[in-house]
């Protein structure tokens, strides 16, 4: 029982799949973190964990 709702929720899926296949095919994907990244995040985290410390925070 193929309804509308069906074929049009099958259509979508379509389009995200190529979608995503697109983005895979790229050598970088938009927006994506790279290691200056997640140095600064570790960095920012282990600043905000020693200031509390310092400051007598509860963890």
């Amino acid at each position: 029982m193929d309804t509308m709702q069906d074929k049009e929720r099958a259509a979508d899926l379509e389009q995200r799949i190529r979608c995503y296949e697109e983005l895979e095919a790229q050598a970088q994907w938009p927006g994506a973190m790279g290691a200056a990244d997640y140095l600064a995040a570790l960095l920012l985290t282990l600043g905000l964990v020693v200031v509390c410390y310092v400051w007598g925070c509860e963890p």
